[in-house]
């Protein structure tokens, strides 16, 4: 079975299957308790500015899924080999219509050059349905702005497009999803991706920038549903309100 274009249809389950492989040593969890309680305040204008992967990592070791579980984070070698991964396979696909590369194919800020990544696991992620929380910063204010803005307009416009991504034929489907996110500017949407002799792939999104962070929740797999969109919401919003 090539199940590697349904993995570049959404570069996600590529990073997502290299997480769950190695989460069983190289990542770091902690045993759930109790959730801090957060004060209220009032809103303030979070300033622009770069966070190392360390930083992020903290971020995301301090995020709770919806079992009230830390999330595992993915290793910086890991990290590092699945990103790699995941440009080959954007730089090696096609798409129509072109304006949907990016989108369809699996681009974003998480490939963007000088981009710092990281990515946390929920630890109930199965090899049906894994769900991650990825931070992204390095990238400049106008690209994020940029990113966000194209992210927005190709959620509603590419509907259905056709790809060709490692010589396979894949055609995909990506409808918009309402958020009930808190986090200002978040969107979601779900895709389902279909390959011949490989079957299919879905995806549950929700998606924000805050203080120079990219931040992207998912469930992605083979049994992924739009009931996920709450439980990525929350894990979006946890971190969202940590940067400050």
């Amino acid at each position: 079975m090539n199940i590697n274009a349904l993995r570049g249809l959404a570069v996600s389950a590529l990073l997502a299957i290299s997480l769950t492989s190695c989460s069983g040593g190289g990542a770091s969890s902690a045993e759930a308790e109790p959730s801090p309680v957060s004060e209220s305040a009032t809103p303030t204008e979070v300033p622009f500015k770069t966070y190392s992967r360390v930083e992020l990592g903290k971020i995301l070791e301090s995020v709770r899924d919806s079992n009230d579980t830390r999330l595992l984070v993915m290793p910086d070698d890991r990290l590092k080999d699945a990103l790699k991964q995941a440009k080959d396979i954007v730089s090696n696909s096609t798409v129509e219509p072109a304006a949907c590369a990016e989108f369809v194919a699996g681009g974003g800020a998480q490939l963007e050059d000088g981009a710092v990544v990281s990515i946390g696991a929920s630890p109930s992620s199965n090899a049906e349905s894994v769900v991650l929380l990825t931070l992204v910063s390095g990238v400049s204010e106008d690209r994020v702005n940029e990113l966000m803005a194209g992210r927005a307009a190709n959620v509603k416009s590419c509907g259905a497009s056709q790809a060709t991504i490692l010589g396979q034929s894949v055609e995909a489907v990506t409808s918009v999803l309402q958020t009930s996110a808190k986090t200002d500017g978040a969107l979601a949407y779900k895709s389902s991706a279909t390959a011949p002799g490989a079957g299919s792939q879905d995806q549950v999104v929700v998606m924000a920038a805050k203080g120079g962070v990219v931040l992207m929740g998912q469930s992605t797999g083979t049994a992924v549903a739009d009931s996920d969109l709450p439980k990525l919401e929350a894990m979006l919003d946890q971190a969202a309100d940590l940067i400050k």
